[in-house]
């Protein structure tokens, strides 16, 4: 059963926000995840909207993100249901997803988060409201490591996910996408929690290392069976930067879909600003699901690639 939220913090999540239903928290029981959930209230009988899961980074929450206004209004402009889950509470008292080990279960809790996330989708993929064609990720800096791990194992029902200052799976990890997928990487050269250049997260050894944002754009590239060299574009999306501060590089129309890296130049570990956020709701809206093997995706079949599930990672893993 979910409940609403408090009368002030209500009023906080809809201020600006003419055609918003409702903010829900959704209370989580042994083993879920506590969600928090922006609707919008004019949708036309029969209408399937995008769903837009949103990952917090480390010491984030869900209710942060609801208070984002640029984040608001990237779902509000897309038609998007807004679902920002919370992740579990370390010992330091800071939210985390277990992203794998480079990010960021600091404490090696048996937390198996792409089970939990892959639930959470599925539900709200049995809503009528939800087009299956258009499910999107969102993570920010460990929700952005998170972001990429699902796109390893929930690619057959991922449109496209976005990783804002995280980083992709170390090329030994498993990651074999088989169904087509869009994959986005929004990265700060001068970034100095997670590093452009690869290392670890915070400088913290008890981490291991993380990929660079080029390893991460190329991988992605390789998986999605990109070839030939990858077009270059220039925007002006952060106005505390100098010029065009963000390059823009992509391969489109690969056999499994799309990825793109863009690089704020000078660009710290915050680089979602209102411009960028808006630009990157336009690329998800410009990348639903490609039809491409949607239906023909054979997992069980010998070859394929395995899938985790509840119980079947070595965490902290």
């Amino acid at each position: 059963m979910r409940r609403p939220l408090p009368t002030a913090a209500l009023a906080a999540c809809l201020a600006g926000l003419a055609v918003v239903a409702a903010v829900l928290v959704a209370p989580a029981r042994a083993g879920e995840l506590q969600v928090h959930v922006l609707n919008v209230a004019d949708r036309t009988p029969g209408e399937r909207r995008p769903l837009l899961v949103y990952l917090h980074g480390l010491g984030g929450s869900g209710s942060e993100a609801l208070n984002n206004p640029a984040l608001r209004a990237l779902a509000e402009r897309g038609r998007m249901v807004l679902v920002a889950p919370d992740g579990t509470l370390d010992r330091q008292g800071r939210r985390f997803w277990n992203a794998g080990p480079a990010c960021c279960n600091a404490d090696g809790k048996a937390v198996n988060d792409v089970a939990r996330l892959e639930a959470l989708i599925s539900d709200w993929l049995q809503r009528p409201e939800i087009d299956p064609e258009r499910v999107y990720v969102i993570g920010f800096s460990n929700g952005g490591f998170m972001a990429h791990r699902l796109a390893c194992f929930m690619d057959d029902r991922l449109a496209a996910v976005v990783s804002l200052g995280g980083a992709g799976r170390a090329r030994e990890e498993a990651c074999a996408p088989a169904s087509p997928l869009s994959v986005l990487e929004v990265h700060g050269d001068a970034d100095p929690i997670v590093r452009y250049d690869g290392g670890r997260v915070l400088n913290d050894r008890a981490f291991d290392p993380h990929p660079s944002a080029p390893e991460t754009f190329r991988d992605w590239a390789e998986r999605l069976g990109c070839v030939g060299s990858p077009t270059v574009s220039a925007a002006d999306l952060d106005p505390r930067l100098p010029g065009a501060e963000t390059r823009i590089e992509g391969h489109a129309g690969c056999p499994l879909g799309a990825v793109e890296l863009w690089t704020v130049h000078g660009g710290g570990h915050q680089v979602a600003t209102p411009a960028l956020l808006e630009r990157v709701g336009e690329w998800l809206s410009a990348h639903p699901k490609p039809a491409l093997q949607k239906k023909g995706d054979k997992r069980g079949k010998k070859g394929g690639r395995t899938k985790e599930k509840p119980g079947g990672i070595k965490l902290p893993n």
